[in-house]
Order: C-alpha cells, then structure tokens, then sequence
C-alpha cells in the first residue's frame, strides 16, 4: 500500500516537478532497490500497466523538508520503521498513519518525540487494496475509500488540502470530524474478515457466499460494535455486517493480509485488530469471546502460542 501511495502520487506531479517531492522511505531491500533502478510497475484492476517513476530510499535524511509523511507498514513494525526520522521532521509536519487496528497514532507519537517536540499525528483509513507480485511489481487490487481526519475532530484547512491532493492523486479522500469512528468501522470490518479468512484459507469473497463464514463475521461484528458503543463510538452491527459485505465484493479475488502473512511465516497484525478490541472490551467489561478466539487462533498458527 505503501507503494501504491508513492506511485499515485509521484503519478500526479507536474511535467518538470522534481522527482524528490514525493519519497518511498523503507527499509533496505530488493523490492526498494528494483524501484530505484527500474520504477514501479503498477497493473490496474482493468489489467494495463504502467511503469512510475518514484523516488525511493532508504535513507532518512532524505525525507528531511518533508510537510507530509503516509505510514503504511505493519502495525507492529510502527514504532521502528519511523524512529530513524524523528531528527528529520519539523514541528508542523504531518505524520497521517493509515494503518490497520489501533494504537498506530500512539505508537508515532511516542517514537517520532525528539527534543521534547513532535510533528502532527493524523489518523486516516482505507479500503484501497494492492498486492506486491514480485520486487518492484505491484497489482491494484482493490478501489476503496480514504478517510482521514484529527483527534481533535475540527476539520482544517491543512488536513482539507492533504484530502485534495491525495484524490487529485486517484485517491479518492474525504477530510471528517468523526475520524474515531472510521476508525473503528475499518477495525470491525478488519476484525471480521482477517482472522476468518486466514483461518479458512479462502479470498475475501467467501466471508459473502459462504453461509457459516458470514455467521462468525457477524459474531465478530456484533462484539466489535458492542466495545465501540461502549468507548462511546455508537456502532451498529448491521452497519458493519453490510460493510463486510461491500469489502468482500470490492476485494473479491484477494486474500487479505492476514492470510498472506501466515502463508509466508511473517507475523499477524492480530494484535493491534482483534487483540486490540480484547483490550478495550476488558477495560468496558464487553465480553468478546469470539474474539478472543480469534487471537488465540491466530497465535498457534503464527508459532507463538507456546510461549504465551
């Protein structure tokens, strides 16, 4: 997702703009290495593909200027993927995480502290999907909405210009004043399909055409919306039941990320979804068994059960 951000908007610069306005920052690898040698090629859902020149790095001084910074990793990688530019960013930059769970915006404000200061941290979510097929390769698997906004809730004028420059982008945003809620529909929607699809081993569609699948989605659904209501976040499970059924139609032929995690023996981000909503419950008193089902599950199958 990371790159298909860097692609869309390196995509949309004027003819003449410097390449460096825009900046792929990871970790050093083959994938970043194939992208500053050859560019990304993007294939869209119609099949045409393209190739996109991006600026990519992994040098941290280099996003140094920057008035925006787009987290996309693992959640559990946050903390460590943006520690080494904390000496880099100014006070007024904004740093907009639009990741998966929660605890993202929390985790960047504690690692991006340097001198006593911080940038901005925004909170965003998304329901663009993309798939890296090889290094460099990267398949738009899934259009969505993006939605970003503050934890004070005012829409500004800066976090209105971040919402235009990401649509004129082919990112189509809406800037909101009720981001916390977002938050949490994206995190029922998450806790849902994730964990049952990865455990299933079966794309995004099934959660809609398979009966007993829908049944614990609407399990999970209904504890996830009951913990929101509780924190004060008023969520209905229907809602979130009729939103499932939107992302599993929309992203039909993926496998989420979850499952693609276990296939490839890298941690879950079960923690910071459903682990996250174990968390709140307890503090509300909400019972979520299925969802603490869910985790359990999931840590067997990442290896790391026997040592919880």
């Amino acid at each position: 997702m990371g790159t298909l951000m860097a692609a869309r908007l390196s995509s949309a610069m004027p003819a003449g703009a410097d390449p460096s306005q825009v900046i792929l920052f990871g970790r050093p690898s083959e994938h970043l290495a194939t992208i500053q040698r050859e560019g990304v090629t993007l294939t869209e859902r119609d099949g045409s593909a393209s190739v996109i020149p991006v600026h990519a790095t992994s040098e941290a001084a280099e996003v140094e200027g920057s008035d925006l910074v787009i987290v996309l990793v693992k959640a559990w990688a946050t903390g460590a993927s943006v520690k080494p530019l904390k000496s880099y960013l100014a006070r007024d930059a904004v740093v907009l995480t639009l990741q998966n769970g929660l605890g993202n915006a929390a985790q960047l404000r504690s690692a991006l502290l340097h001198d006593g200061v911080r940038p901005h941290v925004w909170l965003g979510v998304t329901t663009q999907a993309a798939l890296r097929t090889a290094p460099g390769r990267l398949t738009h698997t899934g259009e969505g909405i993006t939605v970003i906004g503050r934890r004070s809730n005012e829409v500004n004028s800066r976090l209105q210009e971040i919402a235009t420059t990401l649509t004129n982008a082919n990112i189509p945003t809406s800037a909101v004043d009720d981001i916390h809620r977002w938050v949490w529909r994206k995190l029922a929607v998450n806790a849902a399909i994730n964990p049952v699809t990865a455990l299933a081993g079966v794309q995004n569609r099934a959660v809609r055409e398979n009966a007993d699948l829908k049944d614990a989605c609407q399990l999970l659904a209904s504890e996830t919306a009951a913990v929101a209501t509780a924190r004060g976040l008023p969520l209905d499970a229907q809602q979130v039941m009729d939103a499932i059924d939107d992302v599993a139609e929309a992203t039909g032929d993926n496998r989420s990320s979850m499952l693609v995690d276990l296939e490839s023996g890298m941690r879950t981000e079960i923690d910071a979804i459903n682990g996250a909503i174990v968390k709140e419950a307890q503090r509300h008193g909400v019972p979520v068994p299925a969802n603490r089902l869910m985790v359990s599950l999931i840590h067997a199958l990442e290896g790391r059960g026997q040592a919880r």
